[in-house]
């Protein structure tokens, strides 16, 4: 067994003789009053990939590992701090360090209006507010390209707020003026610009961030516009140009015959690089084209053991300007023991790259995910 299979296996069976005290460590601990309090919690995605066309045919990975802490010093101002591991470059199996994720200060005054400053997620597309323990399926999805520092992640701050069944996001960041992230470039000038705005039909979606499955506590018809924009943040080492990122995406979630519950899930993107080939080797990586992702899955309301199946099909399709196409599907079940926080995926996928010649890449992939 190799050491990233050890790794794998040490931190779930840690996770999982835990679990008899681990609840305490989500609870709320209070401080000094009622409104000042501190709480704790981990989450673990471990996964196992078979690729038959690889040199390496099968991979046993950590995949993430998060360390949460939240707390309120009065009714208003809270922080947020968690963790991720990082991985070095080029090899998912070797664990190089671990990272800040979110460092956030929150001012919330009225659920209409927070103001939440530091590293965290910009206002972006569902997939990017949901992050990997929140997805309908269990890989993020690649035609999901904003640029980021890490994990989604940027250094900045947004105004945001929940007016009925309406959600607007608002913030500036740092983008590509930041040295530590993948796109950074000296030509970028001035903030990255981001707004999403959110109307929800049926049940509302309450606060910053989002979940693309309920699993049958809310039903959900929400529709979201996002946009960003970065002046000078597009290169290709010669010339420089704007980016713009654009998408909308929709949920639907549904309960059905016996308790069922039925999920389609969409979005579409824009991203756009005046012009600049980004796919030079001297070029800052920011996407460039078009794309798009759709999702069903159906949650059977009948416990097998101690979860529910839950068959799912994924489909996402990116249009490159400058680079090959790429689409791919992914079909199989979650098996859904205690909603986010206790599941398992067992999926195929098929993806196609379009680079001088058709080439399929299939893969099998399995994945536990465990959060307290």
């Amino acid at each position: 067994m190799t050491r990233s299979r050890w790794g794998l296996a040490a931190a779930v069976c840690t996770l999982v003789l835990a679990s008899g005290s681990a609840a305490s460590a989500g609870e709320k601990f209070q401080l000094w009053d009622d409104d000042s309090w501190i709480s704790f919690g981990a989450g673990i995605r471990g996964q196992y990939i078979y690729n038959p066309d690889a040199k390496d045919t099968d991979d046993f990975s950590l995949n993430s590992a998060r360390i949460y802490a939240n707390g309120q010093f009065t009714k208003i101002i809270g922080f947020t701090y968690n963790t991720e591991i990082d991985h070095a470059p080029d090899d998912t199996s070797d664990i190089s360090r671990m990272r800040t994720l979110d460092a956030i200060l929150r001012l919330e005054f009225t659920p209409s209006f927070n103001i939440w400053a530091g590293r965290m997620l910009a206002p972006s597309d569902r997939a990017n507010l949901d992050g990997p323990y929140y997805l309908g399926t269990w890989e993020y999805p690649f035609v999901s390209a904003y640029p980021a520092i890490f994990a989604g992640r940027d250094n900045g701050g947004s105004v945001w707020g929940d007016i009925g069944k309406f959600k607007y996001e608002l913030g500036g960041f740092q983008g590509c003026t930041a040295g530590d992230n993948s796109c950074s470039t000296p030509t970028a000038s001035g903030p990255l610009f981001a707004g999403r705005l959110q109307y929800d039909f049926w049940d509302k979606e309450s606060g910053y961030y989002t979940s693309s499955d309920y699993y049958g506590e809310k039903e959900i018809l929400s529709v979201a516009v996002v946009g960003q924009y970065q002046n000078g943040a597009a290169s290709d080492g010669t010339h420089s140009g704007d980016f713009g990122g654009f998408n909308i995406d929709a949920l639907m979630q549904k309960k059905v015959w016996g308790g069922d519950v039925f999920t389609l899930e969409g979005a579409y993107y824009v991203y756009d690089t005046s012009g600049i080939d980004t796919s030079l080797p001297t070029g800052n990586g920011l996407a460039d084209g078009t794309s798009y992702m759709l999702l069903t899955s159906y949650l059977i309301n009948q416990k097998v053991g101690p979860g529910k199946f839950q068959p799912v099909f994924r489909y996402q399709e990116f249009d490159q300007d400058h680079g090959p196409d790429i689409s791919e599907y992914s079909v199989g079940t979650n098996y859904i023991i205690k909603g986010h926080d206790a599941r398992l995926s067992a999926l195929y996928s098929r993806q196609n790259v379009d680079n001088a010649g058709d080439r399929d890449i299939d893969r099998f992939i399995g994945g536990l995910q465990l959060q307290f």
